[in-house]
């Protein structure tokens, strides 16, 4: 992060760029770290129907290592994200010259993919989940007797899945307009798509919070 390290900074597109692949790749890490969390809470329902319970206890364990403290991370991830924008902001200004420079272009691109990554990690998961809550209603079915899905997780699967989605659509967003805007050699960062992405993650963040309630 360049505000604790206190790094120069100017405004050229590659440094923008390259902070949104970096934060990127830590809400990726954070969503599936989340979901393995949820997941862990689901395994202790088919271990217990399985009575396996010596291994509860651990996936228990896991439940709440992954959830409410990763929660906070994607918050903080935020928040720090915002932060070291208005640090790159205060930097020194690049030439158009600077601006319309060939590699600019393929970090543009290296970019979108990144957020094509993250998007179709954070939809795997959302279907990794769907996909559990289906293999535990039919096991029930099969050993005849109840496997009690806790109701507020139902929607997760739902969140994650549309989260991804909407990922992959920004990233598109954001690589058309920087190209667009290299090519006419006057780069500025995409304030407001970064505010409206900030503000479905937090309405989807904030959900989540309210189903682990």
């Amino acid at each position: 992060m360049l505000l604790l390290k206190k790094l120069p900074s100017v405004r050229e597109p590659r440094l923008y760029l390259s902070m949104e692949r970096t934060y990127l790749a830590y809400l990726k890490f954070l969503f599936i770290a989340f979901g393995t969390g949820i997941l862990s809470k689901k395994m202790t329902l088919l271990l217990t129907a399985l009575h396996f319970y010596g291994l509860v206890p651990f996936f228990q364990d896991l439940y709440r290592l992954l959830t409410w403290p990763v929660l906070v991370l994607l918050f903080m991830v935020f928040y720090f994200f915002v932060r070291d924008l208005r640090y790159i902001n205060h930097g020194a200004p690049v030439t158009s010259k600077e601006i319309q420079d060939p590699r600019i272009y393929f970090s543009a691109e290296r970019t979108f993919l990144s957020w094509i990554r993250a998007g179709i990690s954070i939809v795997i998961f959302g279907f990794v989940m769907e996909k559990f809550d289906f293999f535990l209603t039919k096991l029930a079915l099969m050993m005849h007797r109840v496997i009690t899905l806790q109701a507020s997780f139902s929607g997760m699967d739902v969140i994650f899945l549309m989260l991804g989605v909407f990922n992959i659509a920004i990233g598109l967003w954001g690589f058309l307009l920087t190209v667009k805007q290299v090519d006419q050699g006057a780069y500025h960062p995409h304030h407001k798509l970064y505010g409206f992405y900030g503000l479905v993650l937090f309405v989807c963040l904030s959900l989540l919070s309210y189903f682990l309630v």
